[in-house]
């Protein structure tokens, strides 16, 4: 990869086609990654596979072309050393970087790496070193190359997992984490588009050999995917229903921001939700239920169905005029009086559910 000639960096601004799918063309680029004209340092995370690598190049391209107003960009390669080549093929990365005159960085994995959930532990580690990366040098944005069909692929499988609207959602363009915001520019592109770009242009990159391995529950579901298209379930489908959820999310977020405001009292380390609560439609008291645990115990994991189960029990106790006391999340929930008092839950008692709380 580093000794390529770098006349592949060259393009005449049109969109070549390859196999009948058109590349990528500048204007397409202008569309995408419009949004980082605010940014002040991008970091893009690139990991030599096909996706990150188109990513880093056209991304270079455009902000040849905008000159002062884009942004500064800078590169991250992460090794997980799981595998003998990975270390090489990273410093091949690096090494193509520095044909587009980028700054790039490999950081790596150390220490011992678990024998189960792997990819899940190794996702990890890679947001943590990217971000802290990030934060290191000043970048304000860290830029991801995933894609439409990883969107879809994301959706499938929580919609398998039973997740709720949040959940089939998918993956944003834009969050924040740990005060660094993570874009994703290519969510609406199909990776059939990335692979005809980098044909295209004649732009080299590594594959991953764990990306065919039947072992990983996202290599499963990606191989379903010609059966699902065949029966109506494709890509561009699953990547509509995000795109409603997403919506529909919205518009909860919205209401339950009114609701927050209308109901919740915070200080002195609790939260007080009050005023007309339980006339308030039982996802957006979900919601404040939830946003008042993530206030007081950030770090406790957040399932919907135990809130489902908690909001269950307090319309009960509601009906009958009486009182409750639970927990949820990392939180002790207490009524008294269509009142809701939460506070953050000792530490020794974490971890207990409610279903064990109701037999003790």
């Amino acid at each position: 990869m580093s000794g390529r000639d770098p006349a592949w960096l060259k393009t005449d601004g049109a969109s070549a086609q390859t196999d009948g799918v058109l590349a990528l063309a500048p204007s397409d680029c202008d569309s995408l990654f419009e949004p980082l004209l605010a940014c002040h340092h991008v970091l893009v995370a690139v990991s030599g596979g096909v996706d990150s690598t188109v990513l880093m190049v056209l991304l270079q391209d455009w902000a040849q072309r905008y000159g002062t107003k884009a942004p500064k960009l800078s590169v991250a390669v992460v090794d997980h050393a799981l595998r003998a080549s990975s270390k090489q093929e990273a410093e091949g990365v690096c090494a193509l970087a520095a044909t587009l005159l980028l700054p790039a960085t490999l950081l790596t994995w150390d220490g011992e790496k678990p024998e189960t959930g792997v990819q899940a532990a190794a996702r990890e580690a890679r947001y943590r070193l990217l971000l802290g990366h990030a934060k290191a040098i000043g970048a304000d944005t860290l830029a991801l190359a995933h894609h439409g069909d990883d969107q879809s692929e994301t959706v499938l499988m929580r919609l398998c997992a039973g997740s709720g609207l949040d959940g089939l959602s998918g993956m944003q363009a834009r969050v924040e984490r740990d005060g660094v915001a993570l874009v994703r520019p290519l969510l609406g592109v199909g990776k059939h588009r990335l692979i005809a770009t980098a044909r295209a242009r004649a732009i080299p990159w590594v594959d991953d050999p764990s990306n065919l391995n039947d072992r990983f529950a996202r290599v499963r579901f990606r191989k379903a995917g010609a059966f699902l298209a065949e029966a109506g379930l494709d890509t561009v489908r699953l990547n509509r229903l995000a795109q409603r959820m997403a919506r529909a999310q919205d518009a909860l977020e919205y209401m339950a921001d009114s609701a927050w405001q209308e109901t919740a009292t915070v200080g002195n380390g609790l939260v007080v939700l009050s005023g007309n609560l339980f006339a308030l439609p039982e996802d957006i008291r979900i919601r404040l239920v939830m946003r008042a645990c993530s206030l007081l115990a950030p770090d406790a994991p957040q399932r919907l169905e135990r809130f489902e189960v908690l909001l269950g029990r307090l319309n009960g106790s509601v009906l009958e005029g009486g009182a409750l006391n639970s927990s949820v999340a990392g939180c002790l929930v207490r009524m008294r009086k269509g009142e809701l008092r939460i506070i953050p839950e000792p530490s020794r008692r974490r971890g207990r559910s409610i279903q064990a709380q109701d037999k003790a």
